[in-house]
């Protein structure tokens, strides 16, 4: 790796410590060079907090002035909940910025790597792009499509059923998944369910089981069948209930009437409201319905050693899938191979 390379992957290392903590925003981490030593670095911890770039420098160790800074995304030129961080870059008068990827956010998109350069701040950009790309690709991908990423996760039997007949949940995942599948949670912004999931598990739809942030609880309930006593009516935190004609607010349980194409009505919704990820934990019908629309970024599973002989079939049984590891003694967790969009 290059020098360049190196320091920037510092950046991208850092960055994923923000990671649950600070959707909507990107992650971001920022490293401060002065003579190839590190003088300051941080990165953006929680949404509403300093940026990455205001962190490390208030974690200086020597004046910044003639310094290389790397950034694994544009630094903002805007005031939003922060100062702009290319004026702050100016003002400690660094002679060059390097940058992995540009802002797509239409705010900056540019803005920022154009103040510095006005400023006579050298600037590089695109080292190791691609990797700050998968970092953000929530983030890249809403900013560029102008829809949420989705990401479908499921956990089936070793020979292929997610239930039994009647519909009764199984308990697959063991408790090193449980808490994994938690912190996939807390990387998105959503995590949305179908009627007959909600009905059939009554599940809380947290992350009680990983520290971050716990996402929008959402359920696909075309008719508004579910049922009122479950713990997603009841409880005290709030569920978006997406419905065909049926609108209703109580509390902090609202329904929202989407008419009949209720995907592309999530899919505006979550675009109006900022929400740039949904992780879809449904039935195979749900799991189904977001793959046929073209609405599917990422299949997950969780392949467990029991076995049930019978009940209700995976979905996706033709695809093919690539290990990502084994989790404990009894569960492996794998990725659909498909081409995805």
């Amino acid at each position: 790796m290059t020098k360049d390379e190196i320091w920037m992957q510092r950046a991208l290392d850092l960055a994923l410590l923000g990671d649950g903590h600070v959707a909507p925003n990107p992650l971001v981490g920022c490293v401060i060079i002065l003579e190839n030593k590190i003088i300051g670095e941080g990165y953006h911890a929680r949404y509403g907090d300093s940026h990455a770039e205001v962190n490390a420098f208030k974690n200086l160790t020597n004046t910044a002035k003639g310094a290389t800074v790397y950034v694994n995304l544009e630094p903002c030129s805007h005031f939003g909940k922060t100062p702009p961080c290319a004026d702050l870059l100016i003002r400690e008068r660094v002679a060059r910025v390097v940058i992995c990827n540009l802002d797509p956010n239409p705010l900056v998109s540019g803005k920022g790597m154009q103040r510095l350069l006005q400023a006579g701040i050298a600037v590089d950009i695109g080292i190791l792009e691609s990797k700050g790309v998968y970092l953000n690709r929530h983030f890249f991908h809403f900013h560029d499509k102008g829809r949420p990423w989705v990401t479908l996760k499921f956990a089936e039997s070793s020979d292929g059923f997610i239930a039994r007949e009647t519909g009764e949940p199984v308990g697959f995942s063991n408790l090193l998944s449980q808490k994994l599948v938690h912190k996939l949670r807390t990387q998105h912004q959503a995590i949305l369910i179908g009627v007959n999931t909600a009905n059939a598990d009554n599940p809380k739809l947290n992350a009680r089981f990983w520290p971050g942030n716990t996402p929008i609880r959402m359920v696909i309930d075309p008719h508004n069948r579910m049922r009122r006593d479950i713990t997603l009516k009841t409880d005290e935190s709030a569920v978006i209930i997406f419905t065909q004609d049926f609108s209703y607010e109580e509390s902090n349980k609202q329904w929202i009437a989407l008419g009949e194409n209720l995907l592309l009505g999530i899919m505006k919704y979550c675009h109006d409201q900022g929400i740039q990820s949904i992780l879809v934990e449904g039935g195979a019908q749900t799991l189904e319905a977001f793959y046929t629309a073209g609405l599917s970024n990422d299949i997950l599973k969780i392949r467990s050693d029991v076995s049930l002989l019978k009940g209700i079939k995976s979905p996706f049984k033709d695809f093919m899938w690539d290990s990502i590891e084994q989790v404990g003694n009894n569960n492996h967790w794998l990725r659909a191979k498909e081409n995805l969009r």
